[in-house]
């Protein structure tokens, strides 16, 4: 597994741990724990998405910038393939 798939793990578990607590609130909404714990999870899903999206770019299109076309001037996949079977 890559860096770059274990971070997006960590993000999904941390967004699974939020939407289960959200879930617990609707029926327990006094429960400060449980309050305590989704500001937890919240702060630290988006410290995990900050450190994604510094390093490989955005997870959605509403955090994309302004330059609509940057994606172009990137290597496709393929061509990322044959540079790495060219240096094998």
């Amino acid at each position: 597994m890559t860096e770059q798939q274990r971070l997006l793990r960590k993000i999904g578990a941390c967004q699974f741990a939020m939407w289960e607590l959200k879930i617990f609130l609707d029926t327990h909404p006094n429960d400060c724990g449980a309050m305590k714990r989704l500001a937890e999870y919240q702060k630290q899903t988006q410290e995990l998405i900050s450190q994604y999206e510094e390093t490989y770019g955005p997870l959605n299109i509403s955090e994309a910038t302004a330059n609509r076309v940057a994606w172009v001037q990137e290597p496709w996949p393929w061509e990322i393939q044959a540079e790495r079977e060219e240096k094998s």
